[in-house]
């Protein structure tokens, strides 16, 4: 695919043009309604926002708010996001009322001083659940609650903010998932939740995202993964005025600093332009639209730094550009009745070219990539009564996936040096899949109750695996190399056609219990069930919370909790299982020597082949889905007006593990000849492996000054298992607990920053800061004495621990400086033009990244880093 900066400029002129349409069709209603009202010192500004019980936002909710004689001094309605503004509130003493169709009216007392009044949080209720809530003078700043799901440790940003702190091409998944627990983090990554249900992207352009998510709530229910394994992500609502967001980013090399691994800079540049428009569908203010373009064009280079012989170093700059196009259109309705529906459909193209190299991966052994998505996304919010609300959520698409080789030849992977010859990838992954929720939520009194199904995968997937069709010699060292003499060779042969379905499903009930004014806590149950994979009866995950203020004025809250949440095995396990069955009709996989100590011929020829065994992969009979246990206990407090404190204890215990053994390798003492001579490797994946972690997060939340406002997280944590995951090998089948070590994953300190600071009114910086301790590197020989195939071998016999070298820390700033034209200053929200410069990796630290555990004399030497300081210019326009 070939970028042209005609073409790019040619396609967004024309969204240009109709945001330039859209905008003055607006604008004279939009001045004729705007309020020409300034704020002067002795007048405040409210601004709030209104949730039903299940958390979702609640439109066109009527907002009075009243003098204390009783006499109203304004009204406003909630906009397709919950929230409301009021402005110009002398100070003094209100009552602020909450209507709405279908629910139960809200009232809150509220005391208007000197200082700006905190963002309020209103949570109406369909039955008696709902009560009147006294705040007096001193409360009024309150940001703590005695609420289950409103712990402070959590992470979040709405879009406003992200928009002021550094963000790296606009990847707010990236940025936020720096705050999550790479130890709980399940099989098939991170668990991304857009709007309530489990999806593989966002589904809307960045500016269409309102609100990024983690950790809230962490033991709910409601969801497969503890707290700090997903990322929630709320997107933007139709709105009845016409509103929209453009935003154009360029970034060119240059600008920046040379890669430390770079014998010349690389030529890089991006250009990416995205928007999002929503307004109304027709004259109807309850019909509206979403509309999200997104044009990426990534012209990236990978760095190569590998190991030749003689202490050569092999440096090469690799041209490895991306390419993306995604679209997605959203319709939305809003029922009298204060039902809701909107359906959406999106599509996605993208192109990567050279992918997988970089470091000690040669030119020549990189893969392209494609990948085109469509969704059609769902959602129905129906009020039955004043008791029972129902939400429906559900998503419907397909996925088509192709991966192939740059080179069509061999691969060569020489141990601690380089891996060259052909990737000896080609594959496709097609997938038409069904994602959803169903939640009916029931209050009644003093509880809360929600309860449902949840299909985080109903899947047709198509597995065609062509992959090392030639072949991969593995050779030890670069003399072996240098010499034609491979310890290692292995290829696969065989029908690679594959077609199954992989079905997940959970039910869950939860109960949110209002004890006391200040003390409530959630008793919850989920069970799930997966094919192929599955502890009938046994998979039921109970889940429990609380949170308690020792009084009703009290600034301090005890907060705890536990809950199991299982694991899922993941697509490629399941086609693993059917490809190398064994079925005559399937994949053949043959590795050579036979025995340890063989010669393997090179190159290898189909007659060396004949009479080598197949290598087959079995699953153990024993095996069930893993878990994790974690439980909690913290204390949040209030130390200013709009920010909190918590300190959190979190430990876990990971049960049932999955990791792969080979149950055929060749026995000790010797290690010479495998068991069952008619069969190779058998890989049988298993559920044995243990995690044991304990941490400690210190969490920041909120605006200690005028100045700044932002949320920062330290934790000091250990974590020790004896698995990486399902594909992992221990490093002798024979002795498994051998492998009890660091996790791969385990950072004793890791701190994280985002904020921003408002020196003036001109202009606002944007601060964005890591400092992590380093991950453990495994330490390997390079060789396969033991004669599995596998070439994991550590020091002493295999005897040696696991992961015993410290690996390289990591610290980075990321800063920006941001300036805002107001087109019409005497409107909050008129036309603005916000002009970034974004600066990544402010310091120029050089970030090492693989250092080389392969025993020999490129031991412990890092192969790659981060990258070096860059610029990127943001061009963001909102109306």
């Amino acid at each position: 695919m070939r970028f042209s900066l005609s073409t790019f400029l040619h396609r967004w002129s024309l969204l240009a043009a109709l945001l330039f349409i859209l905008f003055h069709i607006s604008a004279p209603e939009i001045h004729a309604t705007a309020q020409q009202t300034r704020t002067n010192d002795a007048t405040q500004t409210l601004n709030g926002s209104v949730f039903d019980p299940s958390a979702a936002p609640i439109p066109n909710a009527q907002v009075s708010l009243f003098t204390s004689n009783g006499s109203l001094f304004a009204t406003t309605t909630t906009d397709r996001a919950g929230s409301f503004h009021l402005e110009s509130i002398p100070r003094g003493k209100y009552r602020l009322q909450v209507q709405c169709s279908g629910f139960k009216d809200a009232t809150l007392e509220i005391s208007v001083g000197a200082k700006t009044p905190a963002p309020i949080k209103i949570a109406v209720s369909i039955s008696s659940l709902s009560e009147t809530v006294s705040v007096n003078a001193d409360d009024s700043a309150l940001q703590i609650s005695s609420s289950v799901a409103e712990n402070q440790n959590a992470n979040n940003m709405n879009h406003n903010a992200l928009d002021r702190v550094p963000v790296f091409d606009q990847d707010y998944i990236t940025l936020f998932s720096r705050f999550l627990s790479d130890d709980t983090i399940g099989t098939n990554g991170v668990s991304l939740i857009v709007n309530g249900v489990e999806s593989n992207g966002p589904g809307v352009a960045p500016s269409g995202v309102q609100e990024v998510k983690i950790n809230q709530n962490p033991y709910s229910a409601r969801f497969a993964r503890p707290g700090r394994a997903r990322l929630e992500i709320v997107t933007k609502p139709g709105t009845p005025q016409f509103h929209g967001t453009v935003n154009f980013l360029f970034r060119d090399s240059f600008l920046d600093a040379r890669n430390a691994f770079a014998v010349t800079k690389p030529q890089e540049s991006r250009y990416l332009a995205e928007g999002t428009v929503t307004g109304p569908l027709g004259h109807d203010k309850k019909n509206t639209f979403l509309l999200s373009v997104e044009e990426d064009n990534d012209n990236l280079q990978a760095i190569v730094h590998a190991f030749g012989p003689n202490g050569t170093i092999i440096t090469d700059n690799v041209p490895a550009p991306t390419r993306d196009f995604f679209l997605s259109f959203r319709a939305f309705h809003d029922f009298a009745s204060g039902d809701q529906f909107w359906i959406a459909y999106s599509y996605e193209d993208g192109a990567d070219t050279n992918q997988g190299v970089g470091g000690t991966v040669l030119r020549e052994a990189g893969y392209n990539a494609e990948s085109r998505e469509s969704e059609i996304n769902v959602s129905y919010r129906h009020i039955f009564s004043t008791k029972w609300v129902n939400l429906l959520r559900f998503l419907v698409g397909h996925n088509y996936e192709p991966v192939y080789s740059v080179t069509n030849v061999p691969q060569s992977i020489v141990e601690g040096y380089f891996t060259g010859g052909g990737a000896q990838m080609h594959s496709l992954r097609t997938e038409a899949h069904f994602d959803g929720t169903d939640v009916v939520t029931y209050s009644s009194g003093k509880h809360l109750l929600n309860f449902g199904v949840d299909v985080p995968d109903l899947s047709r997937r198509g597995a065609d695996d062509f992959n090392n069709q030639l072949g991969t010699y593995t050779f030890t060292d670069i003399n072996s190399y240098s010499a034609g003499a491979p310890s290692n060779f292995s290829v696969q042969t065989g029908n690679g056609h594959l077609v199954f379905w992989e079905r997940t499903v959970a039910g869950f009930i939860e109960d949110d219990i209002r004890v006391k004014p200040n003390f409530s806590m959630t008793l919850g149950l989920r069970y799930y069930y997966q094919n192929y994979f599955n502890n009938i009866p046994y998979d039921f995950a109970p889940r429990f919370g609380f949170a308690l203020t020792p009084s009703k004025k009290s600034k301090t809250v005890l907060r705890g909790g536990a809950g199991i949440f299982y694991d899922r095995s993941g697509p490629r396990a399941i086609a693993d299982l059917l490809h190398f069955s064994g079925n005559p009709n399937g994949l053949f996989r043959f590795i050579l020597p036979l025995q340890n100590g063989g010669l393997v011929p090179f190159p290898v020829t189909p007659a060396d082949l004949q009479s080598v065994p197949t290598s087959i992969v079995v699953l153990d009979p024993r095996a069930r889905i893993p878990s994790i246990f974690q439980y909690s206990f913290g204390i949040e407090r209030q130390v200013t007006a709009k920010s909190t404190v918590s300190a959190t204890y979190v430990g876990s215990r990971g049960m049932d593990l999955y990791r792969s053994r080979d149950i055929n390798a060749p026995p000790p003492p010797d290690y010479f000849a495998r068991p069952d001579a008619a069969l190779g490797q058998v890989r049988q994946m298993e559920s044995e492996g243990y995690q044991k972690s304990n941490a400690l997060e210190v969490t920041f939340r909120g605006k200690p000054t005028r100045y700044f406002v932002g949320q920062a997280q330290y934790t000091l944590g250990k974590t020790y298992n004896n698995t990486s995951g399902i594909r992992y090998f221990p490093g002798n089948s024979y002795y498994p607990w051998l492998d009890w070590a660091r996790s791969d994953n385990d950072r004793r300190n890791k701190f994280d920053l985002l904020g921003t600071f408002d020196p003036t009114s001109f202009f606002s910086i944007g601060v964005a800061l890591q400092a992590y301790g380093g991950k453990p590197v495994n330490v390997i020989t390079g060789m396969d004495a033991n004669g599995d195939g596998i070439f994991n071998d550590r020091p002493l016999g295999g005897f040696a621990p696991r992961n015993s070298l410290h690996g390289p820390s990591l610290v980075n700033l990321d800063m920006n400086i941001q300036h805002e034209f107001k087109f019409k200053k005497e409107q909050k929200d008129g036309p603005t033009l916000a002009v970034t410069l974004n600066v990544f990796n402010v310091l120029n630290h050089v970030n090492d990244l693989n250092y080389n555990g392969v025993i020999g004399p490129n031991f412990g030497q890092p192969s790659s880093s981060y990258p070096a300081r860059r610029f990127q210019v943001n061009f963001e326009f909102k109306f």
